[in-house]
């Protein structure tokens, strides 16, 4: 009987994303549970490491983001083929999140003299110096016109797909990141991909 998994996450792209799009690409069901932040307090203390996502497979409850990630990669041979794949592929995914990570704190901050410059070193300093290291990795594989690791998806290349998203929302110039903005239109244009982003629901984060 094939495992029974349950994602749970707040009701936003955010930390949940890329599980999410790792479920889309193998093609395999899930329960997903969006909560409200409101929702949030009255389970915070239930959960491994209080914090979300968290995945439920079989009873079995598992916290962190990238423990999450890396799981269901592995669940469904999207981790790379080999150790050696598999840790660039880590590498990578790993690279990305600088780019949203960076990117929550600015979205909740409350304070507009304090969003502001934090948004101007995001824009002008952070961004550009992780999406130049990003240029580079992806074009020392196949001149950057394929995926990030080997030659089939891997879960670097769904990472980075999510993360890309924050730089372009917050309006990075990104005409120098080419390859990047490449590879995020063919996965994108993945079949099982497309048809994910076709119905995901639109929501702040």
């Amino acid at each position: 009987m094939a495992p029974k998994y349950t994602l749970t996450y707040f009701n936003g792209r955010g930390r949940g994303e890329i599980a999410r799009l790792i479920f889309a690409a193998a093609g395999v069901n899930y329960v997903e549970k969006r909560l409200e932040f409101s929702e949030w307090p009255a389970i915070k203390q239930s959960t491994p490491w209080k914090s979300l996502p968290i995945l439920e497979v079989d009873g079995v409850v598992l916290g962190q983001s990238l423990a999450v990630s890396r799981f269901l990669a592995r669940e469904f041979g999207l981790q790379g083929k080999t150790n050696v794949e598999q840790a660039l592929v880590e590498s990578a995914a790993e690279a990305s999140i600088d780019l949203y990570g960076d990117y929550f704190p600015i979205l909740f901050e409350n304070d507009e003299k304090k969003k502001t410059e934090m948004t101007e070193k995001y824009v002008n300093q952070t961004a550009p110096a992780v999406l130049k290291n990003l240029e580079e990795f992806l074009s020392s594989n196949k001149n950057g016109d394929g995926f990030f690791v080997g030659q089939s998806l891997t879960w670097a290349d769904l990472s980075m797909l999510y993360a890309v998203d924050q730089p372009v929302s917050m309006k990075v110039e990104m005409s120098g990141f080419q390859k990047i903005m490449a590879h995020r239109k063919r996965i994108e244009s993945l079949p099982k991909i497309a048809e994910y982003l076709k119905i995901r629901p639109t929501t702040p984060f």
